[in-house]
């Protein structure tokens, strides 16, 4: 008699060959996506318990600006804040319960704050009003708002007279008006923050990237963070770092991916130098 041969099906899929019971298959803090929706989906886990996402006031400062649809006049210019922290503050899922521009006026914007019943927000962002200037009254809006700020500056270009304070479980930004400095401060401090908030672990997405041009940067006492174009190519990752005027330069931001970070004293880089960057996406 011939002995049995066993085989081995390939289209059976057995009972616990995905997970035994008992397994822990997500972790409290874990960000749902697609993949985690799925799974819960497979688990029959429709009604899963997660933290509310983090409402947020945002005001800007300053009598120059006008709606963007506006065709400015002599002294003026459009209101890109508040379109690019809209568009950053959907990015990272938080919500957006209010925004508006409240000119140079100190009483204006703590009337406006105040105005906004403290249980409907949890993030106060102020754009403009964060350095040493008349009209720069940031910091004098918060303290009578009754927060206790932390910091009136941090070493960061662009950004440095970021403000940062709290009121019981309420947090609120200064934010230095100039775009660019919006941009580095949302990624590097306030969207940080807003994962604190909504019990997130941190996603501090740090990557070693090799220049395609070499980048020549007088040095700052101050850590920079450069806005960058990260693309994947051969199996690296390879960073072209954009051109910027100031950090009023919008123009040098389109296709931005990524802030390479350029230590404090540091600024000559050649051509397939390595260097740090965060990534915000991926080409």
């Amino acid at each position: 008699m011939m002995p049995v041969r066993r085989t081995t099906a390939t289209h059976i899929r057995r009972r616990g060959e995905d997970a035994r019971a008992g397994a822990v298959l997500l972790r409290a803090g874990t960000r749902l996506g697609p993949a985690e929706l799925s799974l819960l989906a497979q688990l029959g886990a429709t009604e899963p318990r997660v933290s509310p996402a983090v409402r947020v006031l945002h005001f800007t400062t300053g009598n120059e600006l006008v709606d963007p649809a506006t065709q400015p006049a002599a002294g003026q210019i459009r209101d890109s804040n508040s379109t690019l922290i809209a568009a950053l503050i959907a990015q990272c899922g938080a919500q957006l319960v209010q925004q508006s521009r409240c000119g140079d006026s100190l009483d204006a914007l703590a009337g406006a704050v105040e105005a906004a019943h403290a249980a409907t927000w949890d993030v106060l962002l102020i754009s403009g009003g964060a350095s040493v200037g008349d009209f720069d009254f940031g910091a004098r809006a918060l303290e009578r708002l009754g927060f206790e700020i932390h910091f009136r500056h941090i070493n960061l270009r662009p950004g440095k007279p970021l403000i940062f304070a709290t009121r019981g479980r309420q947090a609120a930004f200064v934010i230095p008006g100039n775009p660019v400095s919006h941009f580095v401060t949302f990624h590097t401090a306030i969207a940080r923050a807003l994962e604190a908030l909504e019990c997130a672990p941190a996603a501090w997405p740090l990557a070693t990237v090799k220049l395609s041009h070499a980048l020549h940067e007088p040095p700052s006492p101050r850590e920079t963070w450069w806005p960058a174009r990260v693309s994947l190519a051969a199996g690296r990752l390879s960073a072209e770092a954009l051109v910027r005027q100031s950090s009023g330069d919008l123009c040098g931001m389109s296709a931005v991916n990524a802030l390479l970070r350029i230590a404090s004293g540091a600024g000559e880089f050649a051509t397939g130098a390595e260097i740090e960057c965060l990534l915000l996406a991926l080409a």
